[in-house]
């Protein structure tokens, strides 16, 4: 049995199983043992009854919730760093050839995905180029000679996308470290429809 009592300061002190119930009103034990001490106060000894006592006035405060367990936070997840663009490989220029300076490999790739280029002049694998690459410029007098020169273009693409990818090779200017080719003598391009092999044979004439 539980009593849910309000204390008050009143003359004359009754305790229940030691706690002061002076406010106790129209209450009634069984089974209790009553001892009055030697200064007047009333002591019940009442087994089985619990008393629990409240302000005046008042009411038991709410129980404060636990708070809600908290979550670590996941670990940040880094993305892979893209793997830098391919860059063209060269292979040694054949002894001889024309004068340099003056003729000119150049690519100009408007972000293109997927393909990859190989460059052959007169059967002799110049460079191999791959779409994502900064423009690249090779001077190729090293590997022409005077008369017609073989140019064959050999490309391959797998899922391709973004930009067209263009090979130009024909006679340029140097101007301070820029290349000026009014008309390339050979225009290979690739779009982002192209899928599988793809090559073209062209024939540079030079003087």
């Amino acid at each position: 049995m539980l009593l849910w009592l309000t204390s008050a300061a009143l003359a004359g002190h009754v305790y229940v199983n030691g706690v002061n119930v002076d406010a106790l009103r129209d209450t009634t034990f069984t089974n209790v043992s009553v001892t009055i001490d030697a200064e007047g106060n009333l002591h019940i000894d009442a087994p089985g009854y619990t008393i629990e006592v409240v302000d005046p006035g008042g009411t038991a405060p709410p129980p404060v919730p636990a708070p809600s367990p908290v979550a670590p936070a996941p670990a940040p997840v880094m993305p892979a760093p893209a793997p830098p663009p391919p860059q063209p490989i060269t292979t040694a220029p054949p002894t001889g050839g024309v004068a340099s300076g003056k003729w000119w490999l150049l690519t100009e790739d408007n972000a293109s995905v997927g393909h990859t280029v190989h460059v052959f002049v007169n059967g002799v694998k110049v460079t191999v180029l791959q779409s994502g690459a900064e423009p690249f410029i090779l001077d190729i007098g090293a590997w022409l000679h005077s008369g017609p020169n073989t140019v064959e273009i050999k490309s391959n693409s797998a899922n391709a996308g973004g930009g067209a990818m263009y090979v130009y090779l024909g006679e340029g200017a140097n101007q301070s470290g820029t290349i000026v080719m009014d008309a390339p003598s050979v225009q290979f391009g690739l779009g982002p429809s192209r899928q599988g092999p793809h090559s073209r044979t062209y024939q540079l004439m030079v003087p």
